[in-house]
């Protein structure tokens, strides 16, 4: 088990990126999508899945959406693991 900090945490999320979109268009959802969902900006998710923020709501949001927690490397879990 591997602990990142919330820099690598944004890294890791950062080289899901396309993993996260197609995880999404899988089921059915664009990025802009999501955010009018769920009342954040398109910014707030495009920052956040290319790991430069960690919006929890966006990071909630793409869990409840079906993306795999191993893509999200959300810094509030103690045991973030590298994929």
């Amino acid at each position: 088990m591997k602990i990142l900090t919330r820099t690598g945490c944004g890294y890791q999320r950062f080289q899901c990126r396309h993993a996260i979109r197609a995880a999404l268009l899988k089921r059915g959802l664009s990025m802009s999508q999501l955010a009018r969902l769920i009342g954040v900006s398109a910014e707030a998710v495009s920052s956040t899945v290319l790991g430069k923020k960690h919006c929890p709501q966006v990071l909630d949001a793409l869990k409840h959406a079906g993306v795999p927690e191993r893509y999200l490397f959300d810094p509030r879990q103690d045991d973030t693991r590298a994929a």
